[in-house]
């Protein structure tokens, strides 16, 4: 007898467990990690610790994020325009080290899934075959092989992704149709939304969290891509609070949800992705279509406006409310998306961009009180420390400049020589030798062309 109440004890379990692990079809709740309900949608208030709620994975005030547009969809949803494959976008990350001097950088691959850029979300399960390198298998692997080869070259490879558009091309819209997480109105009809060639509609968050769908996605991009972990940071396109067509409504009237739950399963969903060791970042802080900036949950923006923070308002926001503090403000100096795309031989633009921004924006956000000396920093010129490197500069001007007297950096005390080289998009190409004078340092600059000034 006691072995027969063994037994069913063992079975009622197994039972159990594989009741939490079904698909309620009533409700479309799947249900098959027990704890992914767990995760807070509650509002996280920054100002108590004036820190972040974990710790961010990546330093975005470090690190230079840029943006690499691989493939656009046409109109029918295939593949239009291949712009660079697994093995032609190395090459231009190697460019990108060369011109930025080693400095840490993040690039977000647009257009890696299926056949290009906004194709067949809400899907994110295959990697674009039009990328695909000629010695691999399969896509997957040249975008694995990516990824590894990059860190030769300071550099994290990961995803731009969209968590809120549907496309009814998606192998996933009848799923979503069906359990009630496209955006429906009143009637139950689907919402269409902006028209990118093809018609988008919108999800709902908080739906496809309710039914274990965005923890679904989630699991399922990191379980195909798992060195998206040791990367530590992702890029969601477009996480708007608000469908954009229609601006300060529920997303889904049809479910009931108001925008305050929708904001909530946003919350959740940076969470999820946090407790896999990976960052949230995205297109802004505040916009439109958001009422909360998620200071503190989303670690950097690709557009930062202060005047946004000043003039709007938003969740949490402190009375007598002036800035954000660095840890909370984080954005790109250089988008370099543009560029790479028009020019990706000689990235054109971007040498000035480095100088004229990445330099000035990487010392304003980590300047060292004990560095002193002549610091330049205006739209038409820079000489300014380059952190983090061991004693150098850069300087740069649009217009010739002969015989600049400048003073260099305490920390150069005792250096009797520098070596001058010009950077290119190959890296430095040494100029000359020269020497200094009691730390005073005489420059002829010519317009356009970047000097890197380094102790010997």
């Amino acid at each position: 007898m006691k072995q027969i109440f063994i037994a069913l004890s063992l079975l009622l379990s197994v039972l159990t467990c594989f009741a939490q692990q079904t698909i309620e079809q009533k409700n479309g709740n799947l249900v098959s990690n027990p704890k992914m309900n767990e995760v807070s949608g509650e509002y996280y208030d920054w100002t108590k610790t004036m820190q972040p709620e974990h710790p961010w994975v990546r330093d975005y005030n470090q690190t230079l994020v840029m943006k690499m547009f691989l493939c656009s969809r046409d109109a029918q949803g295939k593949v239009d325009k291949v712009y660079f494959k697994f093995a032609d976008a190395l090459a231009v990350i190697r460019k990108l080290d060369n011109i930025t001097l080693g400095l840490p950088k993040i690039v977000y691959l647009v257009g890696w899934q299926y056949n290009g850029h906004d194709s067949k979300y809400p899907a994110l399960g295959e990697v674009n075959q039009a990328l695909k390198r000629e010695q691999d298998p399969t896509a997957l692997e040249s975008l694995q092989w990516l990824i590894r080869e990059a860190k030769a070259y300071h550099t994290t490879v990961s995803l731009h992704i969209n968590m809120i558009d549907a496309y009814e091309e998606s192998p996933l819209w009848k799923e979503y149709f069906d359990n009630d997480i496209i955006a429906k109105d009143k009637e139950g009809k689907p919402i269409k939304g902006e028209d990118f060639g093809l018609q988008s509609y919108q999800i709902s968050y908080a739906q496809e969290w309710k039914t274990g769908y965005a923890q679904k996605r989630i699991d399922g991009l990191i379980k195909m891509i798992p060195e998206l972990k040791e990367g530590g940071t992702i890029h969601i396109d477009a996480f708007h609070s608000m469908q954009p067509v229609r601006p300060n409504e529920p997303i889904s009237p049809y479910l009931g949800f108001t925008t305050e739950d929708e904001i909530g399963a946003q919350r959740k969903i940076m969470r999820y992705w946090r407790n896999y060791g990976i960052d949230v970042t995205a297109e802004g802080y505040m916009d439109g279509l958001r009422k909360d900036p998620f200071i503190g949950l989303q670690a950097m923006a690709w557009w930062y406006r202060e005047n946004s923070f000043v003039n709007d308002q938003w969740v949490g926001k402190p009375d007598n409310f002036v800035s954000l503090p660095a840890q909370f403000s984080a954005f790109t100096p250089m988008h370099a998306e543009e560029e790479i795309k028009k020019d990706p031989e000689n990235l054109s633009g971007l040498l000035e961009q480095f100088c004229l921004n990445v330099v000035p924006w990487y010392y304003k956000r980590n300047v060292d009180t004990s560095v002193s000396g002549d610091v330049i920093m205006t739209a038409d010129e820079v000489i300014c420390p380059v952190l983090w490197k061991d004693k150098a500069l850069v300087a740069y001007s649009k217009r010739n400049i002969n015989g600049k007297v400048i003073h260099l950096p305490s920390l150069w005390l005792g250096v009797k020589e520098v070596e001058l080289s010009e950077l290119t998009k190959d890296g430095p190409k040494p100029l000359k030798k020269q020497e200094v004078t009691d730390g005073v340092l005489t420059l002829d600059i010519q317009a356009g062309k970047p000097v890197i000034i380094t102790a010997n």
